[in-house]
């Protein structure tokens, strides 16, 4: 008999529904303000998930508090907030993107 044969097991495995990143930011905002969790409401009409990466960024003080106040004005995660705009820059034609990076190049 080993080692591992004494491990303590637990009797039962508690099984967790798998959620998005999106939606465990949301339960995690809605417990901070004190509001009910909506996770544990999620029904099998789950979506598929994608796999994410952690990602850091560097904004300057105006760009934080736009972000902030979008993400709190439309009730959106701001990490949701920013993959939208990434995914509606990326829609655009490279003349667009050009025309716009242009648009908004820091002197």
């Amino acid at each position: 008999m080993s080692l591992t044969d004494l491990k303590k097991r637990s009797k039962q495995t508690v099984k967790r529904n798998k959620v998005s990143v999106d939606q465990f930011i949301e339960d995690a905002d809605n417990y901070a303000q004190g509001k009910p969790s909506t996770v544990n409401k999620l029904t099998s009409e789950a979506k598929p998930t994608t796999n994410f990466r952690h990602c850091t960024f560097t904004f300057d003080a105006s760009a934080i508090s736009h972000l902030q106040q979008a993400s709190q004005q439309h009730k959106v995660a701001k990490s949701k907030l920013l993959r939208l705009l990434l995914k509606q820059f990326d829609s655009l034609s490279p003349q667009q993107q050009q025309a716009l990076l242009e648009e908004n190049q820091e002197r």
